[in-house]
């Protein structure tokens, strides 16, 4: 009976775990998600950045462009899944999604308080509740989906 136990135990803990690192690669790459153009900039001063000839100032000066990987992607969409999830889990789905989403960009328990007006002990009550609810769920109803996407 023990193993039964251990096994259970282990299955939640991979799966909480995760949770959180699908959340924390979702938010890094929200970061690195090219921003819409602004369509009021002429495209003079984006020529005027571009040069030629190795004289010029800025000739060896290349711009560094930061690309979220395929993982992180593919964790983008999944986390979008998770927080559509939260509607079926708990009372206040906007709240909870907030709170996951703003524990995700890596803002502390005070902040997040300080945010939505509350005291920081209960959003980390809030936000451990609402990450069991969907380990819960994720065990409970979806088990091709733990075969395929939460087998690290």
């Amino acid at each position: 009976m023990s193993s039964k136990i251990e096994y259970d135990l282990d299955r939640y803990i991979k799966v909480r775990k995760f949770l959180e690192l699908v959340f924390d690669d979702a938010a890094r790459a929200e970061r690195f998600i090219a921003r819409p153009n602004n369509n009021r900039c002429p495209s003079m001063y984006q020529i005027i950045e571009t040069n030629y000839l190795p004289t010029e100032l800025g000739y060896y000066e290349k711009k560094l462009k930061l690309r979220a990987t395929p993982r992180q992607m593919t964790h983008y969409g999944m986390a979008i899944d998770l927080l559509i999830m939260c509607e079926e889990v708990s009372e206040d789905p906007m709240l909870d999604r907030k709170i996951l989403w703003l524990r995700a960009k890596r803002n502390s328990f005070t902040r997040i308080g300080k945010y939505l007006v509350y005291h920081r002990s209960t959003i980390k009550r809030m936000y451990d509740k609402i990450l069991d609810s969907l380990t819960n769920k994720i065990i409970k109803e979806s088990v091709d989906i733990l075969d395929k996407k939460f087998s690290y």
